[in-house]
C-alpha cells in the first residue's frame, strides 16, 4: 500500500459524524414583514430566551430615524427611577439580567390576549392583555406579571415592522412588566 492509502484509511476522514448540538434553542425568528410576523418573533424571542431576537423586534435606527421610548406604568418610576429614561441599551440589559437570573430548566411563558389594532399605512398601535409568567424560585424574577401592553409599531426602509413605543398598563394590584424590568435592572 502506498503512503497516501494508509493515512485515508487510518484517518476516517469519509466517515460522517454525528451532529453537534447547538449552543442555543432553536428560533422561530423571521423578518418581521408583518406586524403579527413581529409579535410572534416578540413571543418566541422571551420564551426561547434569545436576547438578539428581542432586541431585533424593537427599532433599529440604521433603518428607521425613530428612538425607542418606554413608557413605565404609573408609579412603576418612583420604586425604580431606572425607568425614567428606559433606551434599548437597558431594554437589552433588562433582558440579559433576567435571563442570567433563571435557573437552568426554567421556562417564561408569555400569553398575549385581547388584541386590539389600528392600522395606519407603515405605523400601527396595538394593545395587548398580557400574562408573563416566570417559572423561577428567584423572588425578584418569579411569578406572573399582568397588565396592557400599548405597542407603537413602524415599518422600517427594509420593509420590516418594529417596536418604536411600549406603554406598559398596570392592571389591578398586579405586579407588571415595569415592576420586572425594575427588579431586574441592577
Amino acid at each position: 500500500m502506498n503512503l497516501l492509502t494508509i493515512i485515508l484509511i487510518s484517518c476516517d476522514i469519509f466517515t460522517t459524524r454525528s451532529p453537534e448540538v447547538p449552543d442555543r434553542p432553536s428560533s422561530n425568528f423571521l423578518a418581521a414583514t408583518s406586524p403579527e410576523i413581529l409579535f410572534n418573533n416578540f413571543k418566541s424571542s422571551i420564551e426561547e430566551k434569545v436576547v438578539e431576537n428581542y432586541i431585533a423586534c424593537f427599532v433599529d435606527t440604521s433603518y428607521l430615524k425613530k428612538k425607542y421610548n418606554f413608557i413605565p406604568a404609573v408609579g412603576s418610576t418612583a420604586l425604580y427611577p431606572i425607568l425614567n429614561n428606559w433606551s434599548i441599551n437597558e431594554e437589552k440589559q433588562y433582558f440579559l439580567n433576567l435571563v442570567s437570573k433563571l435557573q437552568q430548566g426554567k421556562n417564561i411563558e408569555l400569553k398575549l390576549t385581547n388584541t386590539q389594532k389600528n392600522i395606519f399605512g407603515d405605523s400601527a398601535i396595538y394593545y395587548f392583555d398580557y400574562e408573563l409568567i416566570i417559572n423561577s424560585n428567584n423572588q425578584l424574577i418569579g411569578g406572573t406579571f399582568k397588565g396592557t401592553a400599548q405597542f407603537k409599531i413602524f415599518s422600517d426602509n427594509r420593509e420590516q415592522w418594529s417596536i418604536v413605543e411600549w406603554q406598559d398598563i398596570k392592571k389591578e394590584n398586579y405586579l407588571c412588566w415595569s415592576d420586572l424590568k425594575g427588579r431586574t435592572s441592577y
